[in-house]
């Protein structure tokens, strides 16, 4: 797995976004700590939830929950890998 760089957000249920552009794969940490892998995604969709004009909340919900294949992931195994960049920072 390729060092992911996680993204703080401004959202009441997701803290942070990252994406492993090798395999398409977004990231999504939630408030509560856990995270979701979601395949297949398209850089597009990630680099929206950055946008400041944007909801993350609802662009989730509208345009990538139930649109992607996803798995529920241990956050505690990703912890190192997801944050090893801002750590060094």
């Amino acid at each position: 797995m390729n060092e992911i760089k996680m993204n703080p957000v401004k959202s009441s249920q997701i803290k942070s976004v990252g994406y492993d552009s090798d395999n398409w794969i977004l990231y999504l940490e939630f408030i509560n700590g856990i995270v979701y892998e979601y395949y297949r995604v398209p850089i597009i969709a990630y680099e929206s939830l950055l946008l400041p004009t944007m909801s993350v909340g609802k662009y989730f919900y509208l345009e990538i929950k139930g649109k992607y294949e996803y798995k529920k992931t241990d956050y505690t195994v990703l912890f190192n890998k997801l944050h090893k960049e801002n750590i060094e920072e």
